[in-house]
């Protein structure tokens, strides 16, 4: 079991003020789901020692496809996403 599985409480760092939402991975299924909020389908999943990248498309507040990369220290997490033509934003966060 990687160390990045697990349920993490995070948050994202967006021009509009920080946005809050669980994340589950898990490794047996492989997989990314938000646990909070339906509508976000995450796929392309893979774990590599405690990093976790996936894809993931929303239509809220607009549609965007998302590219995710999480490093898992222990029982923080941190990392980016790439929310379509928009820069990279900082996710940070921690075990739930």
């Amino acid at each position: 079991m990687s160390q990045i599985t697990g349920t993490w409480n995070l948050e994202v760092k967006t021009p509009t003020g920080p946005q809050k939402f669980v994340l589950a991975i898990t490794d047996e299924p492989l997989g990314a789901e938000r646990v909070d909020e339906a509508g976000v389908d995450f796929y392309n999943v893979a774990l590599e020692g405690d990093t976790a990248t996936f894809e993931g498309d929303t239509d809220k507040p607009m549609k965007l496809h998302m590219i995710y990369t999480l490093v898992a220290d222990g029982d923080d997490i941190s990392g980016t996403v790439k929310p379509g033509p928009f820069p990279n934003q900082k996710i940070v966060g921690s075990r739930a």
